[in-house]
């Protein structure tokens, strides 16, 4: 049971792409969770060599990703003094108070302090005079095609990474660190709830793109207020030597997001899969049971009769 990413890339233009994440490639995802919860035995062991992952060895090596490095369960390196470096970023983002008081989780969030109080009552319009951008779902313009491509080959790379997860010789348990069938679980389903794709050609001196794009999205999954979606930004350019991505993201959105009191809503993560990426996943949900995979299916089954 592989999650085929060629698939989900030839029906991404379509609008039956949410109906595919939430049928063909779930079901199949889910089927596998099934036999993991249901191990009632250890698995024979396997020699280092033949002990790969859910699917075929990886062809190449051209993959760097670590299928083992952990794309979760990351936590702000909070500083030192968090009033000077709230005062610092939101000082140097004043054009985005509006935003950052819309999505603020209540009016008593540590940044509201450091947020121009008539900001509140301001309205989100998606015009050319403010930094922020209404997005689509996938690209679009003169470098769709392009862009496509991008997220195919990341794609690709995400499925290489979860095949390349070695099977568990141990049983099921709660220990995440000690057990690999758990891992591919909790990459999988990250990878199933994304929704959104963009792609910035450069991140530019500034980050400017990378900055707004981000924050845009985070609007978006907020203000909608549906769990379990996510958006994907693929850098298609990006030089690790001008620029720490690790270190962007975590000072200018999960630290902020902290202070905004969202840090238990929206999952982000950077990492890379072919090219360097930012995720972010509105409250995702707990790890699905048995039951929930049946209930699951059984509305797959009927959205495939309406869509037919």
């Amino acid at each position: 049971m592989y999650l085929k990413a060629a698939t989900i890339i030839s029906l991404l233009s379509a609008q039956a792409c949410a109906f595919v994440q939430n049928t063909h490639v779930r079901s199949k995802f889910l089927d596998r969770q099934e036999k993991i919860l249901r191990l009632d035995a250890k698995k024979p062991k396997q020699s280092s060599s033949s002990s790969r992952g859910f699917g075929k060895p990886a062809s190449g090596s051209g993959n760097i990703s670590d299928p083992m490095e952990k794309t979760y369960d990351i936590l702000p390196a909070m500083p030192v003094d968090e009033q000077a470096a709230m005062q610092a970023f939101f000082g140097a983002y004043t054009d985005w108070h509006p935003l950052f008081a819309s999505i603020a989780s209540h009016n008593d969030v540590p940044a509201s302090s450091h947020i121009d109080s008539s900001s509140i009552e301001m309205s989100i319009d998606f015009d050319d005079e403010n930094p922020w951008k209404k997005l689509s779902q996938l690209p679009s313009g003169p470098q769709k095609d392009d862009h496509m491509k991008v997220i195919s080959h990341v794609l690709d790379n995400f499925q290489t990474a979860l095949t390349d997860i070695p099977i568990s010789e141990e049983l099921y348990s709660k220990d995440v660190d000690d057990n690999n069938d758990t891992h591919f679980i909790e990459e999988g389903r990250r990878l199933l709830v994304l929704e959104r794709f963009h792609v910035i050609t450069g991140v530019g001196v500034d980050n400017h793109d990378l900055f707004s794009t981000c924050w845009s999205e985070i609007h978006h999954l907020v203000s909608g207020e549906n769990a379990d979606t996510g958006s994907l930004i693929i850098l298609e350019e990006f030089d690790s030597e001008e620029m720490d991505l690790g270190q962007f993201v975590d000072a200018n959105i999960r630290m902020p997001l902290q202070f905004l009191g969202l840090s238990e809503k929206v999952e982000v993560a950077s990492f890379e899969r072919g090219n360097h990426c930012v995720r972010l996943i509105h409250k995702l949900g707990a790890m699905p049971t048995l039951e929930q995979r049946d209930s699951d299916l059984q509305q797959s089954d009927s959205e495939a009769e309406g869509f037919q």
